[in-house]
């Protein structure tokens, strides 16, 4: 063997050595991962601001959230119903989910976005205040609420988590699509 094959070899070696005893050092020094019992549920869900109130809807009940896209007025429907919008050649209705509700929005329209929801064959936009993105939640931090104070959104609320201090209603977006009021989009008009 030549000389520069047997450095070669023995700077293979060397490295190999170096690496072994590194795992060997990192394995030692690990911390172990959590018992299995020290493990608390966490529900985790989409948070955003409705009528100054914060909520969560399930991840699975959210298709996406947009900016608001330009819009195509709907002639002769009511005032919640905003117009239609062409998101990646799909035709998706926006809803202002603040006047459908009765709630008075608290945040700059700047800050706004489409909560997009499927159920099934139904798809709709929903606009709401602001994304507070996801959030996680320990499971026994959900607690049943009353919905007296919350008006037309109480009917859709399933409870809240408490998180850090503060209060986040969970509510069924998906319910919203099957109730018989979204299905009425028709303006009366006027009689004169």
């Amino acid at each position: 063997m030549t000389n520069s094959k047997a450095s070669s070899a023995a700077k293979q070696v060397n490295a190999f050595t170096i690496l072994e005893e590194l795992r060997t050092s990192t394995l030692s020094n690990a911390a172990p991962l959590p018992l299995k019992e020290n493990v608390h549920p966490q529900w985790q869900g989409l948070g955003f601001q409705l009528g100054g109130l914060r909520v969560a809807s399930a991840m699975g009940e959210i298709g996406e959230i947009l900016k608001l896209p330009k819009l195509a007025p709907l002639p002769g429907v009511k005032g919640w119903v905003l117009g239609i919008a062409n998101v990646r050649g799909r035709l998706i209705p926006i809803i202002d989910l603040h006047e459908y509700l009765g709630l008075t929005p608290t945040l700059p329209v700047s800050q706004w976005r489409v909560v997009v929801v499927e159920d099934d064959d139904l798809v709709a936009g929903l606009l709401v205040e602001q994304s507070l993105g996801i959030q996680h939640f320990l499971e026994e931090s959900f607690e049943e609420v009353s919905t007296d104070d919350l008006d037309a959104l109480g009917p859709y609320v399933a409870g809240a988590f408490r998180h850090s201090g503060r209060l986040f209603y969970q509510i069924h977006l998906r319910a919203i699509l099957r109730d018989e009021g979204f299905f009425d989009v028709a303006a009366i008009p006027n009689e004169n």
